[in-house]
C-alpha cells in the first residue's frame, strides 16, 4: 500500500474507487465499506483509495470534546494494507481544511486522484459547514466525473457500529463487547519502558507500556491479554491502573508476559485486551496481593487457551488489528551524560543497530509512536568505518530534518558495509516537542559485535 500526505504528490497511474473519513479504529462498518471499494476497484481494474485525517477532526474544532484515538495512524495504516487498500492518502486537518468549501476539496481529489467512483455512509458531509452531503456530493459527481455511491451501515445488535460506540465500552472496561464491534481484540501498542521495579520485586515482571495520552485505554482494572512481541504471541495479564497498593499517582499500564524471559526495555509491545478479570483494588498486605496476583494469573491462562482454541478464533486472534508488528531487532535505552544526551543501542544486525540509533535519537526530540511514514528520502553514504558512518547517518537524518522539516521514524537499510551505505528514511510533519539535537558526535564511540550482535554508545550533543 503507498501512504500520501499531500495531495499535490499524488500521481495514480489508473482511475481510482475511493472513500473519505476519520475511519478511527477501522471497525466492522469500516471494514464492510472498504472491503466494497476494494472489491469494486479491482472489478474494474481500478485502485481503491482511502482518505483520511490526523488529527480528528473534532480535535481541532472543538478541542475540549476531541475523542480518545482507537487507532494511532500508523495502526490504522497496517490494518488498510491488510483490507487491500491501494492507497492512503492521510491529510492534515487544520481549521482551514474545515474552511474548504465542498466543491473546492472534492476539484482536488478529482483532479489529483483521477477519482471514478466515491463510496459513502448515508449520513456522510464534508467541507464547510458539512455542506458536502450526499446530495452535494451526487451533484458534484455529475460535473467532476466520480459516481457517488451511498453504503448501509453495518448493524451490530440493535445500534449501529460507531466508533464512539466503541469508546464508551472501553471505558466500561466492556473489552469482550467491544472486540465484536471491531472484529478484533482492542489493543494498545507502545514501547517499554522502565518502571518502578514492583512487580519484580514481587516475582511477577512487567512490561511498562508508554501509550499516548489520547488514546483510549480501558477502565482501570486487571485483564486477561494477549502480548504481540515481534512475531510472537504469548499470553498475559494486563493491569491498568494506579496500583493502589503501592500509592501510585500515575496511571499505567503494566503487563505481566507468561513464558517469556526476554529483555525488552525499548521494544515495540502491542497489548491485545481479551477479558476482564476484576477491578484494580488496593491490599494492605503484600502477601494478599501475591495471592490475588496468582489467581489472576491461573484464571488468564484458562480464558486465553480457550480463546486460542475456541471456534471463534480465526477472527479476532489475529494481532489486535494493528497489522503484522515490527520484530524487535533492536533496542535503545538513554543513559545518563553529565552535559549531553548519550544512548545505548542494541542491534540483532548491523542495519539493526543503525535504525535503532537514528528511531532512539528521534525518539528524544519528538513522540514517535503510532506514526505512518508519508514523506521518504534516500540516502547514500561512504566513510572510511564503522563509527564514522554511523555518525554520519545520523547527521544526514539531522540535516533533512532542519532542512526539510521532517522527522525520521520509520528505516530501511539496503546496503550497509564497514564504509557504505544505502538506506530510505520515511518520517512526516511531526512537532519537536522534546529535546533539540544538533549533532551525533564521537564521543567515546565505538561500534561493537557480541555474541547477541551488535551494540554502541552514542553521545548526541544538546
Amino acid at each position: 500500500m503507498n501512504v500520501i500526505g499531500d495531495l499535490a504528490k499524488a500521481s495514480p497511474e489508473q482511475d481510482t474507487v475511493g472513500t473519505i473519513g476519520a475511519f478511527d479504529g477501522v471497525h466492522r462498518g469500516h471494514q464492510a465499506l472498504i472491503g466494497q471499494v476494494v472489491e469494486r476497484a479491482r472489478a474494474s481494474s481500478r485502485l481503491s483509495t482511502l482518505i483520511t485525517f490526523h488529527p480528528h477532526p473534532a480535535a481541532v474544532l472543538a478541542p475540549d470534546r476531541a475523542p480518545r484515538y482507537l487507532t494511532t495512524p500508523g495502526e490504522k495504516a497496517a490494518i488498510l494494507e491488510s483490507l487491500g487498500v491501494d492507497l492512503m492518502v492521510l491529510l492534515p486537518f487544520s481549521r482551514e481544511v474545515a474552511r474548504t468549501p465542498a466543491r473546492g476539496f472534492m476539484e482536488g481529489l478529482a483532479q489529483h486522484l483521477r477519482l471514478r467512483e466515491l463510496w459513502v455512509g448515508a449520513d456522510f458531509a464534508l467541507g464547510r459547514d458539512r455542506e458536502g452531503d450526499v446530495s452535494c456530493l451526487r451533484e458534484l459527481g455529475r460535473e467532476l466525473g466520480y459516481e457517488l455511491h451511498v453504503f448501509d451501515l453495518v448493524i451490530g445488535g440493535e445500534v449501529a457500529i460507531s466508533s464512539s460506540r466503541i469508546r464508551a465500552l472501553l471505558r466500561d472496561g466492556c473489552v469482550e463487547d467491544a472486540a465484536q464491534l471491531l472484529g478484533r481484540y482492542p489493543g494498545l501498542s507502545g514501547e517499554v519502558v522502565l518502571g518502578a521495579g514492583r512487580g519484580q520485586s514481587l516475582g511477577f515482571p512487567t512490561a511498562n507500556l508508554d501509550v499516548r495520552a489520547e488514546r483510549a485505554v480501558p477502565a482501570d482494572g486487571v485483564y486477561a491479554v494477549f502480548a504481540v512481541l515481534g512475531a510472537e504471541r504469548y499470553p498475559a495479564v494486563a493491569n491498568v491502573g494506579v496500583r493502589p497498593s503501592f500509592d501510585n499517582d500515575r496511571r499505567t499500564i503494566e503487563t505481566h508476559i507468561f513464558d517469556c524471559d526476554q529483555d525488552i526495555y525499548g521494544c515495540d509491545l502491542v497489548v491485545e485486551f481479551v477479558a476482564r478479570l476484576r477491578d484494580e483494588r488496593r491490599f494492605e498486605e503484600i502477601d494478599d496481593l501475591v495471592n490475588q496476583i496468582q489467581q489472576d494469573n491461573r484464571r488468564a491462562r484458562q480464558i486465553l487457551s480457550s480463546e486460542m482454541q475456541g471456534p471463534g478464533r480465526g477472527a479476532r486472534v489475529a494481532s489486535g488489528g494493528q497489522g503484522p508488528p515490527v520484530p524487535c531487532n533492536y533496542r535503545y535505552q538513554e543513559i545518563e551524560h553529565t552535559a549531553d544526551r548519550a544512548l545505548q543501542v542494541w542491534g540483532n544486525e548491523l542495519p539493526d543497530l543503525f535504525a535503532g540509533a537514528a528511531r532512539g535519537m528521534y525518539s528524544l526530540m519528538a513522540d514517535l509512536d503510532g506514526l505512518v511514514a508519508t514523506d521518504w528520502h534516500e540516502i547514500r553514504l561512504e566513510a572510511g568505518d564503522r563509527e564514522t558512518l554511523l555518525v554520519d547517518w545520523l547527521n544526514e537524518l539531522l540535516y533533512l530534518t532542519e532542512m526539510e522539516e521532517v522527522v525520521f521514524f520509520q528505516y530501511r537499510v539496503d546496503l550497509l558495509s564497514d564504509t557504505e551505505l544505502a538506506a530510505r528514511a520515511g518520517g512526516g510533519r511531526v512537532p519537536l516537542t522534546k529535546a533539540h539535537i544538533k549533532a551525533a558526535t564521537f564521543h567515546n564511540l565505538a561500534v561493537v559485535q557480541g555474541d547477541s550482535g551488535w551494540s554502541a554508545v552514542i553521545t548526541l550533543d544538546v
